[in-house]
């Protein structure tokens, strides 16, 4: 299956905010409902956190034209955002409980499941996942290239699968 261009994004959205949602939807909805499960294990909160995250984006759609990133990346960024907030919003409902979050999961949660883990992975998840810092933001900042900080960062998604299971 074909990425979706900002060519491709741009005519849907000419016809309408909602064609252009719904083919991002189609095409990119498995995809980034995965990457969602990864901090949010619940299917039904997650699901319902995708369907939040198309809504919520689909009035700035013209920023994914405006960016640098592919559309996929925007959307993984912008979504990575939304989670981000919506996760503290649940710890903040806690009142900054340690132990997981229903349906969501804390700081000291990934840490735990982060502690096999060198510092520098766990800094690297911690820059990209609590603080939200761009991938290319902090790759540039720390001098490393951006296939490095990738591979760190699936290295670490990786060993949060591997512990949850």
């Amino acid at each position: 299956m074909e990425p979706i261009t900002k060519d491709i994004l741009k005519n849907e959205l000419h016809a309408g905010r909602r064609p252009a949602v719904e083919l991002l939807y189609n095409r990119y909805g498995g995809m980034l409902f995965s990457y969602i499960l990864q901090f949010v294990p619940d299917k039904s909160e997650a699901g319902t956190l995708l369907i939040d995250i198309f809504a919520r984006l689909a009035p700035q759609l013209q920023e994914a034209f405006d960016s640098s990133l592919s559309v996929y990346c925007w959307l993984q960024i912008e979504s990575r955002k939304i989670l981000l907030a919506y996760l503290s919003d649940k710890g903040n409902d806690q009142k900054g409980a340690a132990q997981p979050l229903t349906g969501g999961l804390d700081k000291r949660y990934y840490s735990r499941l982060l502690s096999e883990a060198s510092p520098e992975h766990q800094w690297i998840f911690r820059e990209l996942f609590i603080h939200g810092r761009d991938k290319e933001e902090l790759a540039a900042s720390t001098g490393k290239d951006l296939a490095y900080v990738s591979r760190i960062l699936r290295e670490c998604l990786f060993l949060i699968r591997k512990n949850l299971g």
